[in-house]
C-alpha cells in the first residue's frame, strides 16, 4: 500500500500510533474525537509510517509514527474532489471563504488531477470543525505539467481573486514544492520538499521527478 504525504488514514484504535500514551493531552483528545491522522513526508520503514496529529489551534500539531498494515482506509486529497465533498459541509459552514471559494475554483482546476489539503481537508474528511474567516486553502496537485513563471503567476492570480489564498503544492511521490514561491522568482532556487528533507535546487520540475 502507497502512502503519500496528505493521505488522511482513520485508525481502528489509537493504540496503533506508537507511543500513543507519550502524546500531548491535547493530541489524545483529538483522537478521541476523530481517530484520523495525516501521512507526513518521510520514510516508510518496519517501525511505522511517519504521520502528524492536529489539534484545534494551529500550534498543536504532533508527530507520530503509525503501525503498518494493510487495511487502513486511507482518504488521498483528490478523493475529496471527485466526490466534491464541500457540498455535504453544514450550511452555516458554507459560508467561510474557503468553502464559498472551493465551489469557484472548481472550474479552474479542472485540467489538473488535484486534491484538498490542510484544515480545509482535515475537516472535510472529520467534521470536526479546522477552517477560520483567515484560513488558506491548501491544494494539492499531482502530475502537474511544467509550466514558465508567467504561465504559473497567470493560473495563481485566477485562483486568488475568490477572496482566500491558495496554496498550490506541486507534488510527485513524496516530492513537492510551492507554485507561488516558483512564480514569485525572488531567487535562482527553489524549496523542495523531499524524502531525506528540503532541498533548494535551480529546477524543481526536474528536481521533484528526479529525487
Amino acid at each position: 500500500m502507497v502512502y503519500l504525504p496528505h493521505d488522511l488514514i482513520r485508525l481502528h484504535d489509537v493504540t496503533e500510533l506508537k507511543d500513543y500514551k507519550q502524546l500531548p493531552d491535547w493530541a489524545q483528545q483529538s483522537l478521541k474525537q476523530a481517530p484520523v491522522v495525516v501521512v507526513r513526508r518521510g520514510p516508510i520503514t518496519a517501525d511505522g509510517i511517519p504521520v502528524g496529529i492536529r489539534g484545534a489551534q494551529k500550534a498543536e500539531r504532533a508527530a507520530a509514527l503509525l503501525a503498518v498494515r494493510n487495511d487502513y482506509e486511507i482518504v488521498h486529497p483528490k478523493d475529496l474532489v471527485r466526490s466534491q465533498k464541500w457540498q455535504l459541509v453544514a450550511q452555516n459552514r458554507q459560508q467561510l471563504p474557503v468553502f464559498r471559494a472551493l465551489k469557484l475554483i472548481f472550474p479552474v482546476l479542472a485540467p489538473y488531477e488535484w486534491g484538498i489539503g490542510g484544515s480545509c481537508g482535515y475537516e472535510l474528511v472529520t467534521g470536526v470543525p479546522m477552517v477560520n474567516n483567515a484560513s488558506d486553502l491548501d491544494v494539492i496537485v499531482t502530475h502537474f505539467p511544467e509550466m514558465t513563471v508567467q504561465e504559473a503567476n497567470g493560473l495563481l492570480q485566477n485562483l486568488n481573486q475568490f477572496d482566500v489564498h491558495v496554496d498550490l503544492q506541486v507534488t510527485q511521490g513524496q516530492n513537492g514544492f510551492s507554485l507561488e514561491e516558483y512564480a514569485n522568482h525572488r531567487s535562482e532556487t527553489i524549496l523542495v520538499k523531499t524524502v531525506e528533507g528540503p532541498q533548494l535546487v535551480s529546477n524543481p520540475w526536474q528536481a521533484i521527478r528526479e529525487k
